[in-house]
């Protein structure tokens, strides 16, 4: 009888670790699925920026955060801005070669770049919009 108890509660005890690791994950799984629909079938802008960064950090990617959240949509020419943890998907910056953040990177319907920064400015924000602008509307008239 002890040993089916003990079993029992083993069980339960490994149920419950599995929920709980499944409620923490949740989220990011369904970001990732959120973030691979929106990238390789039409132009997507990435934009790569750290979740946790270091003290020294914190200003420039609150900054990054800032001016992407304010740039206009129809700037863009209507392209959605994914936002990415740099931490969180490795594949991606493996893929599209990313090794700091904050990170803009322009991706075409073909799923190739065409344009990237990742030298990050102090004044007038982060990222050159402009240049990131024009690049878009080789592509893609502006309305």
């Amino acid at each position: 009888m002890n040993t089916h108890k003990g079993k029992a509660l083993l069980l339960g005890f490994v149920g419950l670790v599995l929920i709980v690791i499944g409620i923490k994950y949740l989220p990011v799984f369904l970001t990732m699925a959120d973030q691979e629909a929106t990238i390789g079938d039409k132009p997507v802008i990435l934009f790569f920026n750290l979740d946790e960064p270091c003290e020294c950090m914190v200003e420039l990617t609150q900054q990054a955060d800032k001016q992407i959240t304010n740039w206009p949509v129809e700037r863009r020419g209507g392209i959605p801005v994914v936002r990415i943890g740099m931490d969180q998907r490795p594949d991606l910056e493996v893929k599209y070669k990313i090794f700091r953040a904050p990170c803009l990177v322009l991706v075409n319907d073909q799923d190739q770049v065409d344009w990237r920064q990742d030298y990050p400015l102090i004044e007038g924000g982060p990222f050159e919009l402009e240049e990131l602008e024009a690049a878009i509307a080789q592509f893609r008239p502006m309305p």
